[in-house]
């Protein structure tokens, strides 16, 4: 028990802030959704750690010990944060987006097949999507067999996967 006791009293000062730079880093991974750099810092930190208690105290049971403690505290902040997310603690950190980033309007609930027959004017070059004013209204569209200049005269042809296939109004007409 004297030991253990004189560990964490005689411990370098190094090896102590790399401890708490290691339980930071930790905490700022889990906390944040990232590819692992915060994580790996703070796995770094805590070898540094041991590297630097072995290097200080020249003790087999230091060394032992500071690895056992370490890897106690990367299952007690795992353990914490497994919980802490089952009640859905990441929904309330600012780092998470509660929304999706595509426009609200971005799924077309349109009835397209209401176009089929109908005709309009080239917005943008068709070559073979483009861009098309057809009641009104701007519409993605895609031209059947060749390029379509902008200004042109349309006729949708069909709607295929959501797709508003249009041909020259003059294509059309034969």
């Amino acid at each position: 028990m004297v030991k253990f006791v004189e560990f964490f009293t005689q411990m370098h000062y190094a090896v102590i802030i790399l401890l708490v730079l290691c339980i930071v880093l930790l905490i700022i991974e889990a906390v944040i959704p990232g590819f692992g750099i915060w994580g790996i810092s703070g796995i770094a930190c805590g070898v540094a750690a041991v590297v630097c208690e072995a290097i200080f105290t020249k003790s087999l049971f230091d060394v032992f010990l500071m690895i056992f403690l370490i890897l106690l505290l990367f299952f007690i902040i795992f353990i914490t944060f497994s919980l802490w997310l089952g009640k859905g603690g990441f929904k309330k950190t600012p780092f998470v987006e509660t929304k999706s980033a595509l426009p609200e309007d971005y799924k077309n609930s349109e009835n397209l097949s209401t176009l089929v027959g109908k005709t309009g004017k080239v917005t943008s070059l068709c070559k073979p999507s483009g861009r098309a004013v057809i009641d009104g209204k701007v519409y993605p569209v895609r031209s059947i067999g060749e390029n379509i200049a902008e200004g042109d005269r349309i006729v949708v042809v069909e709607i295929k996967d959501n797709t508003i296939l249009v041909k020259t109004k003059e294509e059309s007409d034969v």
